[in-house]
């Protein structure tokens, strides 16, 4: 019994390891400023620094602890390498691991173990690292995956992880890296969810999911099934359409996916959005409708909804967040950019009036500005879309149920 209770928490304590990153990105110190929804353990991934050594160069004896504002020393290369040659010095051989004594931080319930399937580790001692073991059907650290079997195109589907490790996982599907953010601890361990953006002309068919934690890596296919989408064929009049230029559309985009690719911290909502506009007001354009512009090819599709609406409709923040764009575009026209955090963006355009600047945190209700057709817009309406780390998704699933 002694050496099964002493094991637990020296597997624990490789698989951290495991997960730990090795090597910092700067050569020299550098000195970053606490933001809100940092950790300590996310600002030493951000930083590629053992997390240990970040707390101990910053003097933090409580690693929960760390305030808005603060400024912390990023230990430099040559920290890093002095921290892992006394690291291995310091790793207990097999003939005295039955001696260690570990941080209370390590140690683990038995009834987690036995509640996820593990049988006991007295067999395992002795055996030579990585240990796969599994819980039920996952490897440690990883206790349970939360994944749709399919997602709609342009829909917003979310994977949760529950771990030991109070790690953010890694994740990629369809290309698109995955952001997780920690929901907490919980009876079982910790929390972690990221959201996963599909785009409506996302092909359709079997992707797979990739996960990692450290060395562990897991994956799983899902299947993105069709939207049913209709064609639209947009004439625009003589005098917007030089809004259709290459160099002017390339321009905005590009400014625009730098803003968007950004992810500021945690999420900032708390319940499902709420519509940006007052009742009875007709959507005029749904998301996902494939478009031709002036008889050209049907090479693009609508980003957002629109509300057909009269100018100077009053446009309501659909959820908190902080305002980090409010300007005339030369395509999008009168704009406003809400970011809610965890890398969702909502985007307004087309604006007769903005009443918000940079900087300004709204909260839901709280009004934008008033409805125009300021740009590439044929008439007064609304158009609101959500970005997740770039991709377009439909917005009005955001007001169907809370995400995540």
């Amino acid at each position: 019994m002694r050496r099964t209770a002493i094991f637990i928490p020296l597997l624990l304590l490789t698989l951290l390891l495991w997960a730990m990153p090795a090597h910092a990105q700067d050569g020299s110190a550098a000195a970053y400023t606490v933001q809100p929804g940092d950790t300590l353990l996310l600002i030493a991934q951000r930083f590629d620094v053992p997390v240990q050594l970040l707390a101990q160069v910053n003097d933090i004896s409580d690693v929960n602890l760390i305030q808005v504002g603060q400024t912390l020393h990023i230990p430099s290369k040559a920290q890093v390498r002095e921290h892992e040659r006394d690291q291995a010095v310091q790793q207990p051989t097999e003939a005295t691991r039955e001696a260690s004594l570990l941080p209370e931080m390590l140690q683990l319930d038995r009834a987690l173990l036995t509640m996820y399937g593990f049988q006991g580790p007295s067999r395992l001692l002795g055996q030579s690292a990585p240990l796969w073991l599994r819980t039920a059907s996952l490897p440690l650290p990883l206790l349970a995956i939360n994944a749709p079997d399919s997602i709609v195109q342009g829909r917003t589907g979310i994977v949760w992880i529950t771990s030991l490790l109070p790690i953010p996982p890694t994740g990629v599907f369809q290309g698109r890296e995955l952001i997780f953010i920690g929901d907490g601890r919980s009876e079982q361990g910790y929390r972690f969810f990221a959201l996963m953006p599909t785009g409506a002309l996302d092909r359709p068919g079997s992707k797979k999911l990739k996960l990692r934690l450290g060395q562990v890596a897991w994956e799983r296919p899902i299947t993105i099934l069709p939207g049913q989408y209709e064609t639209q064929h947009i004439v625009l009049p003589a005098s917007k359409g030089g809004l259709l230029a290459p160099d002017k559309l390339k321009a905005e985009r590009e400014r625009l996916y730098a803003l968007w690719s950004k992810i500021s911290g945690p999420p900032q909502w708390t319940e499902a959005f709420r519509f940006p506009i007052g009742e009875g007001f007709a959507r005029t354009s749904p998301y996902g409708s494939r478009r031709s512009y002036n008889g050209g090819p049907v090479s693009s599709f609508h980003a957002g909804t629109d509300w057909g609406a009269p100018e100077g409709t009053p446009i309501l923040a659909p959820a908190p967040g902080v305002i980090v764009l409010a300007e005339p575009l030369f395509v999008r026209g009168g704009a406003v950019i809400i970011d809610h955090g965890a890398g969702v963006y909502s985007n307004f355009w087309h604006m007769s009036r903005i009443d918000v600047e940079p900087g300004d945190e709204v909260d839901t209700g709280d009004q934008l500005g008033l409805v125009g057709t300021t740009g590439l817009s044929t008439g007064a309406h609304l158009h609101w879309e959500i970005r997740i780390n770039t991709v377009a998704v439909d917005p009005m699933q955001w007001t169907e149920t809370p995400l995540p």
